[in-house]
């Protein structure tokens, strides 16, 4: 009797093992990676596959990278275009779910008057794939990654929808804090200057004006021209500081600045591609809010 009672009890504590085994998750954009960690907890195990510190708008999955994805319930992409190896991946990832996460977030459109010069795919009429400076846009992203999870993973649930609510609940609170912060820089001075036009989603959300000027990208062909043309509009926007970004090179920026009479500021974090405690997307907007107000809102 106390055998048989030992041998179900075995039987048992197997069976829930197996079922509380975490679901796999590879994320194609460290800010993916940050929201499946939120929404899934401990039911998830997801594997950053651009890494701490690594920029998704150069990364290129590898031979191991497509084995781990290939071994995941679910690959979680950024979407609009941010990763232009994604039909070629799910062509080869036969039987994998491929999430876009920000294709069911409105888009704003790249201007005629912008200029996005790290990649073809941020061309003018395009939308605009940095949608996660929205704090709202992660919110909706909380729940899309929580249905997805369900999707894979139906006793869960109640758990990924919790999660996403509570996380959602903690995005309100810093997009307060970050409201009451910005509105310490002057009017005349809610402008970024930056080299790659990635914050026109932050900028719609809190009153600033996105100034991305051209010639400040290593890779391009750069002409006195372009330069002269640079100098000219960072002068006219009358503003006291640059921004440069996390993990890039800002000697053309230094330049652009002394030419300009103006300062070169703490580098932002344009793709969540922040490591240590900038890591996250919480983290990134902290950053990012701080370093405009030290620089945009003293006198």
């Amino acid at each position: 009797m106390t055998q048989s009672i030992l041998s179900g009890l075995l039987i048992v504590g197997t069976a829930a093992c197996a079922v509380a085994a975490p679901l796999q998750v590879s994320a194609l954009h460290p800010l993916m990676a940050d929201l499946a960690r939120q929404v899934g907890g401990e039911r998830v195990t997801v594997f950053d596959l651009v890494g701490a510190g690594g920029n998704p708008h150069r990364f290129e999955p590898r031979p191991a990278d497509l084995q781990q994805m290939q071994a995941s319930a679910l690959v979680l992409a950024a979407g609009k275009n941010q990763e232009p190896y994604l039909n070629r991946l799910k062509d080869t990832l036969q039987g994998v779910t491929v999430i876009e996460v920000g294709n069911t977030i409105p888009s704003l459109t790249v201007g005629s008057d912008a200029v996005y010069s790290c990649c073809p795919q941020h061309a003018s009429g395009l939308p605009d794939p940095h949608w996660w400076h929205g704090i709202d846009n992660m919110r909706r992203a909380a729940r899309v990654v929580a249905l997805a999870l369900a999707a894979k993973d139906a006793a869960g649930k109640a758990t990924y929808l919790d999660n996403a609510s509570a996380y959602g609940a903690r995005l309100e609170r810093l997009q307060r804090w970050a409201r009451g912060e910005l509105a310490k820089v002057p009017r005349d001075q809610r402008k970024l200057v930056t080299a790659h036009n990635a914050f026109g989603y932050f900028a719609r959300d809190f009153g600033f004006e996105v100034i991305a000027v051209a010639g400040l990208n290593q890779e391009q062909n750069n002409t006195p021209q372009d330069l002269a043309a640079t100098i000219a509009a960072v002068k006219h926007a009358g503003v006291k500081a640059i921004f440069p970004e996390q993990n890039t090179n800002s000697k053309a920026l230094q330049s652009l600045a002394t030419a300009t009479a103006t300062t070169l500021a703490t580098p932002l974090i344009s793709d969540g591609n922040g490591t240590g405690n900038q890591a996250g997307f919480e983290a990134m907007i902290r950053h990012n809010v701080q370093a405009i107000i030290r620089a945009l809102a003293t006198p």
